[in-house]
């Protein structure tokens, strides 16, 4: 089997599409003026799904997170640059037996992780 979709519960269904878009790639794929759903392809099979959470005090449990994977540790560093410079939350570059990561906040508090994997390379 593979994974098909995630489906997450925003605040504001633009604000965290516009985020994907804008700093992960992540495409929108159908109604993009939808306030209560987005549906987001990342052009190899995978959809992130956002809708509108029903109550404002909802919230994700502590630790929780959403991770991109890059194809070595010089994009991890460019990414985490990037968002910086685009005003996003993030922490500094660290690397340790796991890799190199670093993590982002973006809209209705998501939180993001950026890494690559020690020793591996991709692509």
């Amino acid at each position: 089997m593979k994974l098909n979709h995630l489906d997450l519960q925003v605040a504001d269904v633009p604000a965290a599409a516009a985020f994907f878009e804008s700093h992960f790639g992540l495409e929108i794929q159908g109604n993009r003026s939808s306030p209560t759903i987005a549906i987001l392809g990342d052009g190899h099979g995978f959809l992130l799904v956002l809708q509108r959470r029903k109550r404002d005090t909802e919230a994700y449990p502590e630790g929780f997170h959403l991770g991109f994977l890059a194809d070595d540790e010089s994009k991890v560093h460019a990414q985490q640059a990037q968002l910086v410079a685009a005003g996003v939350r993030c922490s500094a570059v660290m690397t340790n037996n796991r890799g190199t990561m670093f993590y982002c906040h973006g809209p209705s508090e998501l939180v993001v992780e950026v890494s690559c994997r020690a020793g591996t390379r991709f692509g």
